[in-house]
């Protein structure tokens, strides 16, 4: 017989990195991190996005680098002296993203996680999944599928894809 208590979904417990853009702070799922790295020098391209940087070549693997302060709409003038790069795998991709600092690892129940008010006004709605409060603070639980998807999933006439994969030889 097995003697451990049957923990119920809404109390199973969620790990999430914390990271500051601006003055605000945000998470995301910690299963989605594949490492997080100090900048590499990052090779511009044209991409149609105000957000994308351009590309770093990581051990080999070309990555698209997005800026969350400009996909945020957050003020250049105070940029980090020391920003970091989160390196994330979202729709079987691998995307780099630019934030000022990274915090911590956050443990929260499931339960604690709020539906997103409707509050946010914004040309892409839903970048948000939900708000948590931990140790006093309000986190805004970032949807990495919802804001990276305008620039980088594209459909496109090739079916190259964004890191990894051959590139587009097409003009």
């Amino acid at each position: 017989m097995n003697d451990e208590p049957v923990v119920q979904d809404e109390e199973r417990i969620v790990q999430m990195a914390a990271f500051r853009v601006g003055a605000e702070e945000y998470v995301i799922d910690i299963m989605r991190i594949k490492e997080i790295i100090n900048p590499l020098k990052i090779t511009p391209v044209p991409s149609g996005s105000t957000f994308i940087e351009g590309v770093i070549n990581l051990r080999g693997v070309i990555i698209p680098i997005v800026d969350m302060r400009k996909r945020f709409d957050v003020p250049q003038e105070d940029w980090s002296e020391q920003p970091k790069y989160i390196i994330v795998m979202v729709s079987q991709k691998i995307v780099g993203i630019v934030v000022d600092e990274v915090l911590e690892v956050i443990r929260v129940p499931r339960n604690l996680i709020k539906p997103s008010p409707q509050l946010f006004v914004s040309k892409e709605p839903d970048m948000f999944l939900g708000v948590c409060e931990f140790q006093g603070r309000l986190l805004l639980l970032v949807d990495l599928t919802k804001v990276l998807s305008p620039a980088l999933f594209k459909p496109t006439a090739s079916n190259s894809s964004v890191a990894g994969g051959p590139g587009n030889d097409s003009e």
